[in-house]
This record gives C-alpha cells, structure tokens and sequence, in this order.
C-alpha cells in the first residue's frame, strides 16, 4: 500500500512542480539525452515495458523494504514521464542544467528515476 502512495505521490510532484517552479520548456521525444528521438514509438513501448517490469517487482516480488522504496520512487518517475509520452507523445523537460560543452535539460521524474535506482543500489550493500 505504501508503494503505491509513493508512486502517486512521485507523479503529482513532477507535475506540480513544473507549474510552480518551471522556466524554460524544452521537449523531448526521445529517451535519456534524446536517444532514439527519431522513433517515439518505440520509446514509447521500451517505456512501458521498463514501467511494467519495476511495477511487477515493487508489487509482486519479496524484495527488501528499501529495495521496495527506491523501485517504488523509480517507477513514480517512469509513469510520469510514461504519461507525457502517451498524452503529448513527448516529455518535458524543465529544469536547465548548462554544462560548458552542453546544455542538459531534464524534469523531476528523471531526478525521481535516478534517485531511485540509487536508493535500490543501496539496498544491495
């Protein structure tokens, strides 16, 4: 029951976040760093796939409580950038990130992905 109130929790805030605190929009139609950007497609489908795999383990598996945490707050994150690819066949990015040599854009649903494959690591220690 509490992995799935994560999850909810971890999709409201990526949206409501955005409205609160987003400046610059960009969209990205592809995967990380826009790889496969030319075939949303099949983003779209690798993500339901990914979505479905850590929602099976989070709900049906006997994994560790911390393990459950970080797959339960990963999987908030792949739902909600999952949603913007099936609404608006794109997700967006808001949160600027200029590097020297590139600028990175990227939403909370990716920090929430990439939060939560580090908690799930650690689990493992």
């Amino acid at each position: 029951m509490r992995s799935g109130i994560i999850i909810l929790l971890c999709i409201l805030l990526e949206h409501i976040a955005r409205f609160i605190f987003a400046g610059t929009l960009s969209y990205n139609a592809g995967a990380a760093f826009g790889i496969f950007g030319s075939s949303p497609v099949f983003t779209l489908i690798l993500s339901g796939i990914a979505c479905v795999m850590i929602l099976y383990a989070v709900f049906f598996m006997n994994i560790k409580p911390l393990m459950r945490a970080g797959l339960s707050v990963m999987s908030g994150g792949a739902l909600s950038n999952l949603i913007e690819r099936i609404l608006l066949g794109h997700v967006i990015d808001w949160i600027p990130f200029p590097l020297s040599f590139i600028d990175l854009n990227f939403n909370l649903a990716d920090v929430e992905i990439s939060l939560g494959a580090l908690i799930a690591f650690l689990s493992c220690i």
